[in-house]
């Protein structure tokens, strides 16, 4: 069993929290977004719990418990928005993970994001060719929903709501079979009335507004869905027994992040 903890802390110094959280969840694998981890003590606090660095873009902090081995690959050269790696568990068992930064909804074009998405999407499928199976996972800000065109679209990322269409993990698009990823955030979605309904909070004045926004997410291949206990996705609202939301709901951003960080397991 693998707990893995995703979290965009902002590049705010929130080391405590997330060594914190780390115990709390019993966290294996962890993964930041927007690190900012220059000068950081979280690198040897984490070493005393048995944690050691993962070599990767500085726009992220990638931590693995050394019960565990992680490869960086090659194509994590291609972009620093994206980071790939070869996760081995203790089991043996190897599996592929994609650590992303999508480009932001304020300064970029959906058409933007579902580019990278797409890149994304490409390079996971030639590192499955290449090691012979689908047990692969992309978590990360996707800075999009889980309805969004560039998410669930096959010109995106292809990441679906459903787990098969038909008894398959391919589906047909104009004329030809593509696969697709599952995508588990659709079911958190909203589960919550207020604090925790999504993972970012945005009170816009715009006609057609959200409010709660899954900006962070993960999705999985449905190849391998028997390892991934959905019961267990979580998006927390605490730290320890301190609130990482104000009075009315939405994230502290003055005390930890703007984003909720997302706890999930992955058991191979």
């Amino acid at each position: 069993m693998a707990r893995f903890l995703l979290w965009n802390v902002q590049r705010k110094p929130l080391e405590s929290l997330v060594l914190t959280l780390v115990g709390q969840h019993a966290i294996d694998v962890v993964l930041l977004v927007e690190y900012g981890g220059s000068g950081s003590v979280l690198p040897d606090w984490l070493a005393r719990s048995g944690f050691v660095v993962v070599p990767s873009h500085p726009r992220f902090g990638v931590f693995i418990h050394r019960e565990f081995r992680a490869e960086r690959l090659d194509a994590s050269k291609l972009l620093d928005r994206v980071d790939y790696f070869r996760l081995t568990f203790p089991s043996g068992t190897t599996g592929l993970v994609a650590l992303l930064h999508n480009y932001d909804c304020r300064n970029y074009g959906e058409e933007t994001r579902a580019a990278l998405f797409a890149d994304v999407a490409s390079n996971i499928r030639r590192e499955e060719e290449r090691a012979g199976h689908r047990r692969s996972i992309i978590a990360g800000d996707f800075n999009a929903h889980p309805f969004d065109a560039a998410v669930v679209g096959s010109h995106g990322l292809h990441a679906l709501g459903v787990r098969t269409v038909r008894d398959r993990t391919t589906r047909r698009v104009l004329g030809m079979e593509r696969d697709f990823f599952y995508n588990p955030m659709w079911r958190v979605y909203g589960h919550s009335t207020d604090a925790g309904a999504a993972t970012f909070f945005r009170a816009g004045n715009d006609a057609v507004e959200h409010i709660w926004h899954m900006l962070d997410q993960v999705v999985i291949r449905p190849d391998v869905l028997d390892a991934f206990p959905e019961d267990n996705l979580e998006i927390l609202i605490s730290v320890g027994l301190r609130s990482l939301t104000r009075r009315r709901g939405e994230p502290d951003s003055a005390f930890a992040s703007d984003h909720l960080p997302i706890v999930f397991e992955w058991n191979l």
